[in-house]
């Protein structure tokens, strides 16, 4: 194989990795507490994908158990994959009364599983849920039923993605800090944390690359087609 077809070649590999990247992440535009991944080629050789961890925007919902971390911070979920941690707070009440995630997995509190009797709740801005109880009557006060498990890491920037939500740090030795700066948000959601032109315009420009080495490749293709009938002539 020619170096330059060689060149193309691998180009062509490069740009369809970085496709499938930025498709993934137009593909979670709606997802809550999506983080953005980026494709980095150091050479042609070696490749590097990692997830940018800054926080989406707020978004208001007003469901009662979506909740929003502004500031530092993850919410632990028990999974069958053990701990895990997110920035997503859609939550529900399984059967059970216990709050999960949309997989089904469990979200924890200071007191472990968070189980509810109902949606009435109230989430202040520490993360503290209150249960309403209106068989008690009007101006009752609202019972502290538990208070969400949101902790930080050192190094938040070598959290490994875990499926398209989820993250744990890669080193499993690694301690769970209190976060320093935390603000519970009841009713919202946060946001991918990407723009959506921004990102479509990248595609675009990848994509036109990406055909760019096609169009190298399918010339030096016709190069050696021609080359062999020459050949094959004499």
């Amino acid at each position: 194989m020619k170096l330059g077809q060689y060149a193309a070649a691998l180009g062509s590999i490069l740009q369809e990795k970085r496709l499938d990247i930025l498709a993934n992440n137009l593909a979670n535009s709606q997802t809550p507490g999506f983080k953005r991944d980026i494709v980095r080629f150091t050479d042609f050789l070696y490749e590097e994908t990692y997830t940018q961890m800054q926080p989406g925007p707020i978004k208001t919902t007003s469901a009662p158990l979506d909740v929003a971390i502004t500031g530092e911070g993850f919410f632990k979920v028990k999974t069958d994959q053990g701990i895990l941690y997110t920035r997503a707070g859609h939550f529900s009440l399984d059967a059970q009364g216990r709050l999960v995630t949309p997989e089904g997995w469990f979200v924890l509190g200071e007191n472990g599983i968070i189980k509810l009797n109902s949606t009435d709740v109230i989430i202040d801005h520490s993360g503290q849920i209150m249960e309403i109880d209106k068989a008690a009557g009007p101006g009752a006060p609202p019972k502290v039923v538990d208070s969400f498990d949101i902790v930080t890491f050192e190094n938040i920037k070598s959290m490994k993605k875990v499926g398209q939500n989820y993250f744990k740090p890669l080193d499993p030795k690694a301690k769970e800090l209190k976060p320093k700066t935390l603000l519970v948000q009841q009713g919202a959601l946060e946001g991918p944390n990407f723009n959506i032109v921004e990102e479509m315009t990248n595609l675009i420009e990848t994509l036109r690359i990406f055909e760019a080495y096609q169009r190298t490749l399918r010339t030096f293709h016709n190069e050696d087609k021609q080359l062999i009938r020459k050949v094959a002539e004499k």
